[in-house]
């Protein structure tokens, strides 16, 4: 057995490491993955554990929230989200940690193959997120064969624009133009009814997670 394959069983007991995750997502699922499975057409988008019916906005109207009710649970939610966020960037730097030290254990070969592996890994998940949601709006909005292909062009095209961040660059607004941009391609691409039906889904998409 090659070296860096033990390297990749060690990964993946450390758990929670980018290396464990992505040559193992089947062993170590992450939750953003377990919300998109793809087998209730009900609710294809959020998962079986999200009702794309029970959103935050419907939350607070089936509950009659008062207005000071109602700042209360926007300032709640904006700390749970900086919260969250906060945690995120901890879990990336023990990722980048534990990646770091792994590589140093690898002779430049080895960690050529690494990379590779790596990239063709996050390219077949990538790949396999856009192809779910496709899938997931084409029953939701009834697209034809056309209009699902530029979806997927669309959206494959603001996922390498948000890859493609550099350094110093504000990934907020990076996000923010590629989605955007990814809107003005659809707009063209669909009707009128299927676009607004598109925008109210994929803003409670991001709601939900």
């Amino acid at each position: 057995m090659k070296i860096w394959i033990l390297i990749f069983s060690t990964a993946l007991f450390v758990g929670g490491t980018c290396l464990g995750v992505a040559l193992q997502p089947k062993l170590v699922p992450t939750a953003k993955a377990e919300t998109k499975i793809d087998s209730a057409p009900a609710a294809p988008i959020w998962g079986q554990h999200h009702n794309p019916q029970f959103s935050v906005h419907r939350f607070a109207s089936e509950l009659g929230l008062s207005g000071e009710q109602d700042r209360e649970l926007d300032l709640i939610l904006s700390d749970g989200q900086e919260e969250t966020q906060a945690l995120g960037r901890a879990m990336k730097a023990s990722q980048d940690k534990t990646r770091d030290r792994i590589m140093t254990l690898l002779t430049p070969e080895q960690r050529t193959k690494l990379d590779a592996l790596m990239a063709a890994e996050r390219q077949k998940r990538s790949d396999g997120e856009i192809s779910r949601s496709v899938n997931a709006y084409t029953r939701i909005l009834g697209l034809d064969e056309k209009q699902a292909q530029a979806l997927k062009t669309a959206m494959t095209d603001a996922r390498s624009r948000r890859r493609d961040l550099k350094r110093g660059e504000d990934y907020v607004q990076i996000r923010k133009a590629a989605r955007e941009e990814q809107n003005k391609a659809l707009e063209k691409a669909f009707s009128p009814d299927q676009y607004k039906r598109y925008l109210e889904v994929s803003e409670l998409d991001r709601s939900e997670r």
